[in-house]
């Protein structure tokens, strides 16, 4: 972070430049999250998503100044599309969101919920979904009163192909 002015943080699209930043940022979040990193494997979600602006778009949490490839990251936020006739079509996913320790506390996670509500809505759709850990209770408080509802349900995962 820069010491000499105040610093203004914003959420800023990724490219296709800030490849190994995603990842490195992917690799503390997995971390915290105790979820299993594979560099490979992240390596080719993560160009994919970056070269295809219909699957979703990755946000980093940066300081206002810098172009891409080149500014510091202390987050990454991931909005991914899905589609399910309960939800009216498509819907937005919030896949990720993360924010460095050394910016915690200060509201971005929140801002981060927020930031992805209104680009939800100017993609048309109708539904922000996500999931959240059970264990972490705090941030499910956030979504909570954020908007989030408690749909009552559990996601459930069987991997039939690439990667497991």
């Amino acid at each position: 972070m820069s010491d000499d002015a105040p610093n203004v943080f914003t959420w800023i699209e990724a490219g296709a430049a800030d490849e190994d930043t995603v990842l490195s940022l992917m690799r503390a979040f997995y971390a915290e999250e105790r979820l299993v990193f594979s560099e490979v494997e992240a390596r080719v979600a993560v160009r994919e998503l970056l070269a295809r602006p219909e699957l979703g778009r990755v946000f980093l949490l940066s300081e206002s100044q810098g172009g891409e490839g080149s500014r510091a990251a202390y987050g990454h936020l991931v909005l991914t599309f899905g589609f399910s006739l309960e939800f009216r079509g498509r819907f937005v996913l919030l896949d990720e969101v993360f924010v460095g320790a050394e910016l915690r506390g200060k509201g971005f996670g929140k801002e981060a919920v927020e930031f992805a509500a209104t680009w939800a809505r100017t993609q048309g759709v109708a539904a922000l979904r996500l999931e959240v850990n059970r264990a972490n209770g705090h941030a499910r408080e956030v979504y909570l009163r954020r908007g989030f509802g408690d749909d009552r349900r559990d996601l459930m995962t069987r991997w039939v192909g690439r990667g497991k």
